[in-house]
């Protein structure tokens, strides 16, 4: 298939319908798959993430403040390197962790928490983002595999059928990270009474987070 891939580049590109798209005013036709990231409404959060040099460490750590509602920051410690970063609906740079060691690369921008939208599509432009982290990953790994039979089979069963149950997941998270967001001084002062010195069991996929706030402690 790569043999017969074609690329063309373009920063005017209007998709009309699923079959039918405008690219600089040229017409294209064919199974329009919309990878264009998200367009829609959305609240908006901002993050940053510094790649510092290693530290001496095997635990990821998390942060929470409460002048940061449903927000935090993290410690990733890996082999070539430690990830230090935060998001918040304001600077998120107050809420990075210390870390005393040299800044290697910094990275960041707006991520949308967003209400799941269906289309012929993948990535961003389905709404089919983590609230809690930002995350896309997770839910483009797993629409990638309806993308074949939704193209070569004009079938959308698979495709409509995995983003209904991300859909499902996204908007508990969403319904919790509002009540978070409302709650946040109140509830984190009483989650790290209740949490402490705590394990959570998680039994399924961790991406679906809202199963944290039904998981036995």
């Amino acid at each position: 298939m790569e043999e017969n891939l074609k690329v063309k580049k373009s920063t005017d590109v209007k998709i009309e319908n699923s079959n039918k798209l405008l690219a600089n005013n040229e017409k294209y036709e064919g199974k329009i798959i919309d990878a264009s990231g998200w367009k829609g409404k959305a609240k908006w959060i901002k993050a940053i993430e510094y790649l510092t040099e290693p530290i001496e460490s095997d635990s990821i750590e998390v942060f929470f403040d409460p002048r940061n509602p449903a927000g935090f920051g993290w410690i990733v410690p890996l082999s070539y390197g430690t990830l230090v970063g935060s998001l918040s609906y304001y600077d998120p740079k107050l809420f990075i962790p210390k870390v005393n060691k040299r800044i290697i690369d910094i990275h960041g921008g707006s991520i949308p928490r967003a209400k799941p939208v269906y289309k012929y599509g993948i990535g961003d432009t389905l709404g089919l983002i983590k609230i809690f982290t930002g995350g896309g990953i997770f839910s483009i790994g797993e629409m990638l595999e309806t993308i074949p039979k939704l193209v070569y089979e004009n079938d959308n069963s698979l495709h409509l059928s995995k983003f209904n149950k991300l859909k499902n997941e996204i908007n508990k998270q969403f319904r919790l990270t509002t009540i978070l967001e409302k709650t946040w001084r109140v509830v984190l002062p009483l989650a790290f009474r209740v949490l402490k010195d705590k394990t959570l069991s998680v039994n399924e996929e961790f991406d679906f987070h809202s199963l944290l706030f039904r998981t036995r402690l």
